[in-house]
């Protein structure tokens, strides 16, 4: 990133957030370089086209002040725009789509990292248009990459049609990195009510979507009436007149109350109001009442209108609700205490004209904090585990003092931070005693990863597939028991390569007569030691008798000065050492086992993980299509890179090879945990089911 100039913005930051910057920008453009050669490997020329477009995008929005609408309007930056004909139009407006696209797909957690740069560029005026790793730059930077490459009209469109979908499914764990990354630095994110940049026009004038779930699932629901509905003075402002609303907010306080007669209500023909516990079966766990399965409270239980605003924000944040009660991971005592906010929550959407718009609002964060002290817990887990009570108890005290201050829930979130770190710091203990397994591990791979060099210094292309076979397969194993017990500089080790030597030359065709005596003199030895190294590792008998009887073959062969018999093509063992696949194994000390996912085979050297994996991270792996377990990732080995992941109610710790994580993030198998608010997980899930609707 070259010097900004020195009447922009980002010239007046302090050098430590100039340099946070800088290092934001190298993080951005290498991995986005990274997520272009996995979608479709390219020329080092090409890619370095497309970063280097997409870096002065980046200069350009933290140099330049904000924009005018007339700008904003044209969808991409104005510098950039020369309409001389119909395909360079129709290539426009397909940026266009591009953009929008991106900007829907990956709209939480672009969200948060835009936010963050708010904070650090100092800049409540920044348009969302203009965040500096938005989709805006990517469908730039795809231009120059595509004119480098030389292709045509209708090959630049083909391929920001295939780099389209790759995009918008991966982009979300390069934004969650950068989030990070701004986080770690200390790079607060800015609250949306404060944000001053109104939302860009798209084609039209018409409003991009915004990238809140919560506020677009308020306006789907609002419909036509979205312009007029939503006045300053908050949605439940407009409900026929501000004594209604209290009555309503009344009505909530005694649905919020055990069972018991109400006053006439204005919303209801009947005598009395039913309780929370009648409207919503299963609100509480079987301690206190029959459980069944939660549901949510909607504008018809409480008899709002449909066309009225009010019914929107209710049915908001009754579908939200919904969706964490479909969750799949959340336990059912973790529901229980969620559904028992459901009022507190409602009555805080009612009365703040914000709450769909500030991510960190203290109701949302609230739930996002209860399901956060929740991670790690069993599906199955019973209402009676000491966090499972805690959490209840917390939810319980909110729902009894929330009237229409805050600060209660701010008090109840201090409370869940204690919760969440007492369950950080179990797991971190937890992982402590499983630190020597984890280095005994990694000793294993040193020892597999010299133990193979050495075997392929002997190996040379002549030599028949079967003993190549066994050195690859077996004999590695006798030279990594050798390796850990000794060393390289012990007896067993120097024996053990010397048996490879012998073996070799056993086999070669012996013309002359000395070679012969001398083959036949040392075959003894050389059975003797074959079978203490093939007893020591527990190879079956059968697989040592079927080595032996090869080995007899060839050297009755050598010995008669002929080739090497050729085995039948169905009985060849492969020339070459298995690919690498990812294997299960465990290793156990005591009472302590250490489960192992690794890959075995070739050799594959660990990359490191992504940014946003690293220590402190819970993850959520789904192995085998069994249940998923989530555990905290309390170590990365600087030796091998192998990931140990703990978890307090585990009775047991997992290491795992980076390379195999990676994996099953992209496959959808495994999930950043740690980095997700329920809250936005659940509104969106609405929101998606209420556009398909």
């Amino acid at each position: 990133m070259a010097n900004p100039p020195a009447s922009s913005p980002a010239s007046q930051l302090p050098a430590d957030d100039l340099q946070i910057l800088r290092d934001c920008r190298m993080l951005y453009l290498k991995q986005l370089g990274q997520l272009l050669q996995e979608a479709e490997p390219v020329s080092a020329r090409a890619v370095q086209a497309f970063q280097q477009t997409v870096g002065a995008y980046f200069d350009e929005m933290v140099s330049t002040g904000r924009r005018s609408s007339f700008e904003d309007a044209k969808g991409l930056t104005a510098s950039r725009i020369s309409l001389v004909g119909e395909s360079d139009l129709e290539l426009e407006i397909r940026l266009g789509e591009f953009s929008a696209h991106l900007m829907e797909r990956t709209g939480g957690d672009l969200w948060r990292v835009y936010l963050r740069f708010v904070t650090l560029l100092d800049r409540p005026d920044l348009s969302t248009a203009d965040n500096p790793v938005g989709p805006r730059g990517i469908a730039l930077g795809l231009t120059d990459l595509c004119s480098e490459l030389g292709e045509d009209h209708a090959k630049t469109l083909a391929r920001i049609d295939r780099l389209e979908d790759y995009f918008a499914k991966n982009l979300t764990v390069l934004y969650a990195s950068l989030n990070d990354f701004l986080a770690g630095n200390k790079v607060g994110a800015a609250q949306a009510a404060i944000v001053s940049a109104p939302e860009p026009a798209g084609a039209g004038g018409s409003p991009v979507n915004t990238p809140n779930p919560a506020a677009l699932l308020q306006r789907q629901l609002l419909g036509p009436a979205v312009e007029t509905a939503l006045p300053a003075a908050g949605p439940a402002a407009s409900l026929f007149s501000q004594a209604m609303l209290e009555r309503l907010l009344a009505r909530l306080d005694e649905l919020d109350k055990p069972a018991r007669p109400t006053p006439v209500s204005d919303f209801s023909p009947t005598a009395t109001s039913p309780s929370l516990e009648t409207l919503i079966p299963g609100l509480f766990t079987a301690d206190q009442a029959p459980s069944a399965a939660p549901q949510a409270l909607d504008s018809n239980r409480l008899g709002i209108p449909n066309g009225a605003p009010e019914a929107a924000t209710i049915d908001a944040i009754a579908r939200i609700f919904e969706a964490i009660f479909a969750s799949p991971t959340l336990p059912d005592p973790i529901k229980s205490a969620l559904a028992s906010l459901q009022i507190p929550t409602l009555k805080a959407a009612m009365l703040d004209a914000a709450f769909f718009t500030t991510e960190n609002h203290p109701a949302r964060l609230l739930l996002d904090k209860m399901a956060r002290a929740a991670l790690g817990l069993a599906h199955e887990v019973s209402s009676r585990h000491p966090l499972c009570v805690d959490i209840q108890a917390i939810a319980s005290r909110a729902r009894a003092e929330f009237r229409n201050d805050n600060q209660v829930f701010n008090a109840r979130i201090g409370e869940l931070n204690a919760l969440i770190a007492d369950r950080d710091k179990a797991a971190e203990l937890a992982a402590e005693a499983y630190l020597p397994l984890l280095y005994q591990l990694d000793r294993r791979k040193q020892a597999e990863r010299r133990a193979r060099q050495v075997i392929d210094g002997y190996l040379r292309p002549e030599v028949p597939a079967s003993i190549v076979s066994f050195l690859h397969q077996h004999w590695l194993k006798v030279l990594v028991v050798n390796w850990m017990e000794g060393g390289e500089q012990s007896t067993d080790w120097q024996e053990s390569l010397a048996l490879i030597a012998n073996l070799l030359w056993s086999i070669e065709p012996k013309a002359e007569i000395d070679d012969r005596k001398r083959l036949a003199k040392m075959l003894p030895a050389l059975l003797q030691r074959l079978n203490a190294g093939m007893a020591r590792i527990g190879l079956p008998e059968e697989t040592q008798g079927a080595f032996l009887d090869t080995c007899f073959a060839l050297q009755t062969a050598a010995m008669r000065a002929t080739g090497a018999p050729q085995p039948a093509p169905a009985e060849e063992a492969p020339a070459v050492p298995p690919a690498a696949k990812a294997g299960v194994s465990e290793l156990t000390a005591g009472h302590l086992l250490l489960k192992i996912i690794d890959l075995s085979g070739t050799q594959v050297e660990a990359s490191r993980p992504r940014s946003a994996v690293r220590p402190g991270t819970w993850l959520s792996l789904t192995l085998n299509g069994k249940p998923p377990i989530c555990g905290r990732l309390c170590q990365i080995s600087p030796e091998s890179g192998m990931l140990l992941l703990a978890n307090p109610d585990w009775q047991f710790a997992l290491a795992i090879h980076p390379n195999i994580l990676e994996q099953m993030l992209k496959a959808g198998r495994a999930q950043l945990s740690s980095n997700e608010s329920l809250f936005n997980s659940a509104a969106e899930q609405a929101l998606r089911r209420t556009e398909s609707a």
